[in-house]
């Protein structure tokens, strides 16, 4: 049907038009710079990479319908904002739709973090070694939670080879460590590590 001169939301363009004009100007006044991303699939790449690049991002349409971001994810952001500053994590009500934008990563020492008994702490350690390398300040954490389970690495196959894995992109050994204090499994945990 054509639209006719009173339907129309500007007096001069069509609605389409007059949406792609107001897009500009938000874009022109920097309101809307993040990258749109949709789905929860590599969750935590994106945030790190994220992270890394100084990109903010906006994730939509994680688990519509299923009760959005799963508690792993949520401890996830919860770690992000223990190992970085200026920062800004948005989350809706349901949980479907995550707002980041990125700040510095500052590292820390004495951090603690219980990584609950969802995912393993590999599913925690992977990130945070990406990140720890760009920190401002060292980084010491202390993980809780399950060191060995079938979804995620264990904290033996970090330790033993990743960690090892790392001198051959030019990351010196010196001072990396994790220290497996005691050993947690499904469906309790219990497990403490020292990255």
């Amino acid at each position: 049907r054509p639209r006719r001169a009173h339907d129309q939301s500007h007096p001069r363009l069509g609605e389409r038009a007059a949406n792609r004009l107001r897009r500009r100007r938000q874009a022109r006044m920097g309101r809307d710079k993040s990258r749109r991303l949709s789905g929860s699939r590599d969750f935590r790449q994106r945030l790190v990479l994220a992270t890394l690049t100084s990109t903010p991002i906006t994730i939509r349409d994680i688990r519509a319908g299923e009760g959005g971001l799963c508690p792993h994810e949520m401890s996830l952001l919860r770690l992000l904002d223990k190992v970085s500053d200026q920062h800004v994590i948005d989350v809706n009500d349901t949980g479907t739709k995550v707002g980041y934008k990125p700040g510095v990563i500052v590292g820390g020492k004495g951090l603690e973090h219980d990584c609950g008994v969802h995912r393993g702490i590999g599913y925690f350690i992977e990130p945070l070694l990406l990140l720890g390398l760009f920190a401002r300040s060292p980084l010491s954490v202390r993980l809780k939670g399950i060191t060995n389970d079938t979804k995620d690495l264990s904290v033996d196959t970090f330790r033993m080879v990743t960690l090892h894995m790392l001198k051959h992109f030019g990351v010196p050994l010196e001072g990396l460590e994790l220290k497996i204090e005691s050993r947690g499994s499904p469906p309790r945990g219990g497990g403490e590590v020292l990255l």
